[in-house]
């Protein structure tokens, strides 16, 4: 299944006619050169996708690049690596800005990283959204979704959780309580409403402690992202 910022489906978002949710092209050239720049043989790349998009502030574009890659590694928890890349350009040289390894971040076995750029404030400047498979429990099927806002003058992660979990299988594994099924998908047209100060996510829940709901129920959940814009 893939999840493109968090299963962007979002009906009311189409409506409101939000150029900020175009996916952004690739230049053709750019992806050979970010690999490079990180040190990964593309023959070892699994998926990659690599932006041209401002995500700073500037006139200037960065390079975005979300690689899912073989490490070389005969280790299970490291032989593929997630791994988010941000890059000026210096002429043709790809000057790396900022630089997340999931694999490691996660203390465990990943894979399948997608990346989608969205501008939630309106300043012309896009917000990073990224999720990753984690299988750190080979009976729990979790994916893992991150948003990364650029704050006085650094990135930082502004959320991460969950956004698909299923843990009914791990009977041994996880508590009772614990043993929850659920999906979570941006609300896009309410994030955007306030112009990405507030995150609003659609929770749906198809199991509780082990047992499946008749009917999948959806709550609503909020989590800040950034302090409100200052009042003239």
């Amino acid at each position: 299944m893939a999840y493109i910022a968090f299963g962007m489906r979002n009906r009311s978002v189409a409506a409101l006619g939000l150029l900020a949710l175009a996916p952004l092209a690739a230049h053709g050239d750019t992806a050979p050169q970010a690999y490079a720049a990180m040190g990964v043989r593309p023959a070892d790349v699994l998926t990659g996708t690599v932006l041209n998009a401002k995500v700073l502030p500037g006139q200037d574009k960065q390079v975005v690049a979300m690689t899912t890659y073989f490490t070389g590694s005969k280790e299970r928890n490291d032989a593929v690596g997630v791994r988010l890349d941000v890059f000026a350009r210096n002429g043709e040289r790809l000057v790396p800005l900022h630089g997340r390894d999931f694999s490691q971040e996660s203390g465990g076995p990943v894979g399948a990283g997608e990346l989608q750029l969205v501008d939630l404030d309106f300043d012309g400047v896009s917000e990073i959204i990224a999720s990753f498979a984690s299988f750190r429990n080979p009976l729990i099927e979790e994916r893992v979704g991150l948003v990364i806002v650029h704050d006085e003058g650094e990135f930082r992660t502004a959320w991460s959780g969950p956004i698909a979990y299923d843990a009914t299988r791990a009977a041994r594994e996880v508590a009772q309580e614990r043993r929850d099924r659920f999906e979570r998908e941006i609300d896009f047209g309410n994030t955007l409403r306030t112009r990405g100060v507030t995150l609003f996510v659609n929770k749906k829940v198809l199991a509780v402690a082990g047992e499946r709901l008749p009917q999948p129920r959806v709550v609503q959940e909020t989590f800040p992202l950034r302090a409100s814009p200052a009042t003239p």
